[in-house]
């Protein structure tokens, strides 16, 4: 049934008569074949089975405009065939002679909002109304496309139908909404046909406009996850204004385990247990399964790692970590600018136990693997013709592995968390080495420049999932920080980056710059940074990621600077705590006690371990043990600490907030002396579920474990003379690896104290040392000879002049 609005009269049948004649003789022609040969013919033609029109079933024209159409014709076999003519037609129009039809169309399949020229070139306006076209081939009709003509559309109103009770939609709620087409003022919304609907942002919403009872201008919206973003309705190339809608935020998280009660998993090393999270929005409403939506994290990916449903692996090695769960864009408060992250935070679950802001992984192992440490040199000094040489040392007869020569001078090394892949720095550019037998060094560009293309500069930071590097390029003028992964490399102007980290849950890059500021990069927000003292020498995050521990932000003091950011504010320092003097190394514990305030949060309390070289040569290193005790408030309506304004529309959201209460804060205890005077610290890792701090300091013969209980220090001496150069310590801290030169250190050119052979001396040599504190102490010495040998580090140089001793090492995780 053709429906017409508004009249005219227009002459078509002329203008068709000699196309729609030849037209019907070959469907007769086609009909006729048909009739006479069953489904096939003379030539092998099989007969049509299917036939499809786009656009499929509605269209909308403005008065003039025009539409080609396209027919897909299908054979029985279910193949495209292009060997049928198409028939174009207006249904219930007669050879399209109809003449007060709102539209035309010609044999080609363009159709005109009005009536073509005899060219079928110039569409010239016609009246308002609606017709249905259909192809047809072989005899077959396509299913009919609505075509609704109308007036020009001067602008489209998106509105909810109904009030809402709330200013968000919890997940699976449905609500519909209506757009209103205007035209001179007047309301033509019944002339345009269906509005197609879209959502700003993905996954926030669903849109359903085929739900039964819905008018052609209505469409059904489904809440999805959480996020905020905006409803456009459009038609015949016009669009509405944005109306914003919000899945409810996420409030709170809440952990417990899957099977037991307690906020610490005991696992095996190589076994596993799982997590669960209880995700509450701020409606009070509780989400359903949150695989997709929360981002998992762990403080120590080489001790225990966590799955995107909370699955948690324990690695070959002993020790402890902290998991917790955050929503972080882009998968959840997803649109919101800045990005909103909420991390785990403690309370009371719908049955009724406590939930936690983090769970602890306590690794146990009934044996001790064995590391492996690797080992290069930077002695070669960017010398054209010296190769360091990366050794692989494993403890027992045959210490040292298959070698790679690297084909340029390192400066840095740091391994990937699953231990797969060892990333090289050098002056020249960034090699990496996939851990296999033999190895082989792989460069990110075999150009030798420029530095933006061969990554040159100092390897500071891994992501917990290996895919990405954090590169302080120093070398270039301006300096760059490089973050590299198999994809893409970000390119970023940052003077002098000097210290990274990946918050956990990995949206953000921490950087330090001994220019005097903290740069944020974020995978959502733009690169901005915090104004710290140029003293900053260090930073990582807290247990559960909602904010970063930075060593020397403001002299001799650690301060806590938010993950989460204002607008214009990449990160807020809300708290420090006053040092004896500035620290050197800073590593925060594993181990982390937690305890219930109400039903909505918890405190969690977190030891941070630093090493501090006093300025003044006469007073010692020390450590001391800071503690700090933070909550995060949750979600809720009736809290407006920010305005986030996104695309022109103004949104009251809460900062979640991470800052210590007055009844908690963060503290300092008293420094420990570790008995060695005053030297600078090489290494320091926290073992032993924070227990115990592993310390290695630069020419100190001894590696140092200093016991937190006690406030005491034991020394595990180095033997040969050895004098570290740099160490590495397995996962475990079981086993200390420590690169040596075995010779007083004399200066350099530069004033700096280096292995250098003294006058009228024998030219040091170099070692790595096996220290295992389970069995007492150094337990192995691997020399390396200098030069034209086996072990050789480097050669083609004058061993008196670059004595060639190992100084860059790594241990392996497993």
């Amino acid at each position: 049934m053709v429906r017409w609005m508004s009249a005219g009269l227009v002459s078509m049948g002329q203008r068709y008569s000699l196309q729609m004649a030849l037209a019907g003789l070959l469907l007769a022609l086609v009909a006729l074949t048909s009739c006479l040969g069953g489904s096939t013919n003379a030539k092998g033609h099989i007969a049509v089975q299917s036939v499809t029109l786009s656009p499929a079933s509605n269209a909308s024209l403005e008065l003039g405009a025009t539409q080609q159409f396209t027919a897909t014709v299908k054979n029985n076999l279910g193949a495209v065939v292009t060997t049928y003519p198409i028939l174009y037609q207006i249904q219930n129009c007669p050879l399209n002679t109809c003449q007060t039809a709102p539209l035309s169309i010609s044999p080609a399949g363009r159709v005109c909002a009005g009536s073509w020229d005899p060219s079928f070139t110039i569409c010239g306006p016609g009246v308002v109304g609606e017709a249905l076209v259909t192809a047809v081939a072989g005899g077959v009709s396509s299913a009919p496309t609505t075509v609704y003509v109308h007036q020009h559309i001067d602008s489209i109103q998106v509105a909810s139908i109904g009030t809402p009770q709330y200013d968000c939609f919890s997940e699976g709620q449905t609500w519909n909404y209506q757009a209103t087409a205007y035209s001179n003022g007047s309301d033509i919304t019944a002339t345009v046909g269906q509005m197609n609907w879209n959502s700003s942002a993905n996954g926030v919403a669903s849109t359903n406009n085929t739900v039964s009872g819905l008018q052609l201008n209505q469409v059904q919206v489904t809440a999805s996850t959480p996020g905020v973003t905006q409803l456009t309705a459009s038609v015949s190339g016009s669009s509405s204004s944005p109306v914003a809608y919000t899945t409810c935020l996420v409030k709170s998280i809440m952990l417990s385990l899957a099977s037991g009660t307690g906020s610490t998993l005991s696992v095996a090393n190589g076994g596993s247990g799982t997590i669960q999270a209880t995700v509450v929005d701020t409606l009070n409403n509780t989400l359903g399964p949150s695989t997709n939506l929360l981002t998992w994290g762990t403080s120590d990916p080489e001790i225990a790692t966590v799955s995107s449903s909370g699955g948690v692996t324990a690695k070959q090695s002993s020790g402890g970590a902290n998991i917790f769960a955050a929503c972080v864009p882009s998968t959840c408060n997803i649109g919101v600018l800045p990005s909103l992250p909420i991390y785990s935070t403690g309370g009371t679950l719908p049955n009724g136990n406590p939930g936690y802001g983090t769970i602890a992984v306590d690794v146990t192992s009934a044996k001790i693997p064995t590391y492996v440490g690797w080992a290069a040199t930077k002695d070669c000094y960017n010398l054209i013709n010296c190769s360091s040489v990366l050794f692989p040392i494993t403890p027992g007869n045959n210490p040292i592995g298959s070698s790679a020569t690297l084909p340029r001078t390192p400066n840095s090394m740091m391994f990937t968390p699953a231990g797969d892949r060892i990333y090289i720095g050098s002056d020249q550019g960034l090699m990496y080495v996939p851990i296999a037998v033999p190895p082989k060094v792989t460069l990110i560009s075999s150009a030798s420049s420029p530095c933006n293309v061969t990554l040159c500069g100092t390897v500071l930071a891994i992501s917990d999932d290996g895919n990405r590097v954090v590169i302080s390029d120093t070398i270039s003028s301006p300096n760059h920080v490089y973050i590299y992964s198999s994809a893409t490399t970000i390119d970023l102007l940052i003077p002098g980056a000097t210290a990274a980290s990946f918050s956990p849950d990995e949206t953000k890059i921490f950087i330090l710059s001994n220019a005097g500021s903290m740069y944020v990069y974020s995978t959502m927000d733009a690169l901005s940074s915090v104004p710290i003292s140029a003293s900053a020498t260090g930073v990582t995050f807290a247990a559960d990621g909602s904010f970063a521990y930075v060593a020397g932000a403001q002299p001799s003091s650690v301060s806590a600077f938010s993950t989460c950011s204002l607008p214009g504010v990449a990160s807020t320092d809300f708290g420090d705590v006053g040092t004896n003097s500035n620290p050197l190394l800073i590593v925060p514990s594993a181990n982390t006690q937690e305890s219930q305030i109400d039903s909505e949060h918890s405190v969690i309390t977190q030891n941070v371990i630093a090493v501090e070289q006093p300025s003044n040569p006469q007073q010692p290193t020390d450590v001391q043990v800071l503690t700090a005790s933070f909550t995060r408030n949750t979600l809720k309506d009736n809290q407006f600490n920010c305005k986030y304004l996104q695309d022109g529309i103004t949104e009251n959201l809460i900062l979640p907030s991470f800052y210590p209460s007055v009844a908690n804060g963060f503290t300092a205890g008293p420094s420990s002396n570790l008995g060695e005077g005053n030297f600078t610290p090489l290494y320091m890792r926290v073992v032993n579920n924070g227990a115990q701090v592993v310390v290695v300091g630069q020419y100190i013969p001894a590696v140092l474990l200093f016991d937190v209980g006690s406030g005491t220090a034991t020394q595990f001496p180095i033997l040969d003379n050895g004098l570290p150069l740099a160490a590495s310590a397995s996962p475990d801290g079981t086993q200390i690896y420590v690169a040596t030169c075995t010779g007083n250190p004399q200066p350099d050119d530069q004033g700096n104290l280096r292995c250098l052979t003294p006058p009228n001396g024998t030219p040091p040599g170099g070692e790595v040392h096996i220290v295992n504190l389970l069995a007492g102490g150094d337990v192995q010495q691997v020399p390396y000879s200098n030069f034209s040998t086996q072990n050789s580090m480097c050669n083609n140089l004058d061993p008196i002049k670059y004595p060639c001793t190992p100084d860059v090492i790594a241990v392996r995780p497993q």
